[in-house]
């Protein structure tokens, strides 16, 4: 009896793992396949951004599955530095690409979440590659260079960190321009997954020799194959989106001292900063409540809250109009923008500053 049970535990255990090994094998070929043949981007949204339907896998391994991050000391991550792709190209240097021109006599950066640096855009179709292409336009003998240092999952105490350090490297000097464009992601002191991983690891460094097994144990099955297309069936069938309830009072205060923060900063080096609160879906703009919604009955009224909370920060340029008033959808998916909104966004920005310009 007990050698039979000891066979039958043997023989699960080679089905296991040799599950686990046909997964692996199998597992990318299928992946390859889903998108090859998948519609992950409606054709009215496809025209909006000038792909053609040949072209649509591409783009999509090239924005979100062959999208990564890394580890930079002070603002925790940022996009991975890619290699010549069609679409989306990123240099931790000088931020998501812009046509620049060189010995730059002016330079002017961005900060801001993944609305800023353009996702689900080409590279220039961009916020700050409209307003590199209105101030090439505008000012055709002067050498400006505009920079887009937006991030997904980024928010203002983030953007902050990340401002001064660019200027502890002598990147911003005096009388460049600053552009902080925030709202959406907001979220006060909320934890992040990026902080959540790193904490893990952090905690990881900290164990006794014979304790690491408790860490990484949990870890490698989870990387299982198995037990990886277990979770992805099982959330997939019962999770719905969570709907981020913020704490209104963190939320603003939050907010309202990095303001703060980066006006006193900007004064003391004689830089030209402006923050500004950006167009909501449901407040601006033409969307459609289909791409928008998304599961998430609550998220209209999630924005309009967080819209109206914001717009009471001091120190702060309402651009939330910028939007109204277009004929074609403003947002090309659950909240970042469509080419013509990114152009009316950074022409609305032009039309503030422009003034320190001439």
């Amino acid at each position: 009896m007990i050698r039979k049970f000891v066979n039958i535990f043997f023989l699960i255990i080679i089905f296991f793992i040799l599950l686990n090994i046909l997964l692996i094998l199998i597992w990318p070929k299928i992946t390859k396949y889903n998108i090859n043949k998948g519609k992950f981007y409606p054709n009215k949204v496809l025209e909006l951004i000038d792909i053609q339907p040949e072209e649509r896998a591409n783009f999509f391994r090239e924005m979100l599955i062959e999208r990564k991050f890394e580890y930079y000391k002070y603002i925790v991550h940022y996009e991975k530095n890619t290699k010549n792709q069609k679409y989306l190209n990123v240099d931790f240097s000088s931020g998501r690409k812009i046509e620049n021109n060189f010995n730059c006599t002016k330079n002017f950066f961005f900060f801001g979440s993944s609305n800023t640096f353009g996702y689900n855009v080409k590279d220039n179709q961009t916020i700050p590659a409209y307003f590199k292409k209105i101030l090439s336009k505008k000012h055709d003998k002067m050498n400006y260079c505009v920079f887009n240092f937006g991030s997904a999952y980024y928010y203002s105490t983030q953007e902050t960190i990340f401002f001064i350090t660019k200027i502890l490297k002598d990147k911003i000097k005096t009388n460049d321009f600053i552009f902080f464009i925030d709202g959406l992601s907001e979220q006060g002191n909320q934890q992040t997954k990026v902080d959540e991983s790193m904490k893990k690891l952090f905690d990881y460094s900290n164990l006794k020799p014979w304790e690491k097994i408790t860490f990484t144990a949990p870890l490698f099955f989870e990387s299982l194959p198995v037990i990886q297309l277990y979770k992805r069936f099982f959330q997939k069938k019962r999770s719905k989106e969570n709907n981020f309830e913020f704490n209104e009072d963190e939320v603003f205060n939050v907010f309202q001292k990095n303001v703060n923060i980066r006006k006193s900063i900007c004064n003391k080096f004689e830089i030209n900063c402006y923050t500004f609160l950006q167009p909501f879906p449901y407040i601006s703009g033409n969307f459609d409540e289909n791409i928008l919604l998304r599961n998430s009955p609550n998220r209209k009224e999630e924005f309009r809250k967080k819209f109206e909370l914001l717009k009471k920060t001091e120190n702060v340029i309402n651009i939330s109009d910028a939007l109204d008033g277009m004929i074609e959808l403003s947002y090309i998916d659950a909240g970042h923008y469509s080419p013509k909104a990114s152009f009316e966004i950074a022409k609305s920005i032009y039309s503030v500053i422009v003034e320190e310009l001439n």
